[in-house]
């Protein structure tokens, strides 16, 4: 089994939409419609690369056996870009076979070692416990609970907040 990061194509469309036309992903994701069209899915693609190219937000492609899974991005950098947030997102066939854990270590990597981040946030709905699991495994630490209300939800629910700070390793 092979899994790599890279940047998102337009070629990656049908396997795009694929994963995210789903309605137990999507109620999960900002900005994705159930059912997702092929017209709004080139047109999240199309955003993802557009953003890609102008600077501090970085979307990559998650590649499982040469097929195009989910998406794993470092968004929203703060003022001084030494924290940005994590978000990730797999199609349900992919779920529970260890993707999501592999692609965050790898995006952790990149964070560090190449942007050069202090810190790395995330958050997920309580409701979706996988996602926190995964977090943990990648040594994210539970900072916070806040009952918040998200865009695609007509209630306020509990969102759980995360961060992993870079270990800095001082030489003897």
């Amino acid at each position: 089994m092979r899994k790599l990061l890279r940047k998102p194509k337009i070629s990656d469309l049908k396997e795009f939409r694929e994963a995210f036309n789903d309605k137990e992903v999507s109620k999960q994701l900002e900005g994705y419609d159930y059912p997702l069209t092929i017209k709004k899915a080139e047109k999240v693609l199309q955003d993802i690369i557009s953003k890609n190219k102008a600077g501090n937000y970085y979307e990559l492609a998650i590649i499982f056996n040469k097929n195009f899974v989910g998406t794993i991005v470092l968004e929203k950098p703060s003022k001084n870009k030494k924290v940005f947030t994590l978000g990730y997102a797999i199609g349900r066939r992919y779920w529970n076979k260890g993707i999501t854990t592999e692609a965050i270590k790898k995006m952790i990597n990149f964070g560090f070692n190449s942007l050069k981040l202090n810190k790395i946030v995330a958050d997920n709905d309580e409701d979706n416990p996988a996602s926190g699991r995964v977090l943990e495994k990648n040594g994210f630490k539970f900072i916070k609970k806040v009952k918040k209300r998200r865009r695609k939800a007509d209630k306020k629910i509990n969102v759980l907040y995360w961060e992993r700070v870079k270990l800095n390793r001082r030489k003897k």
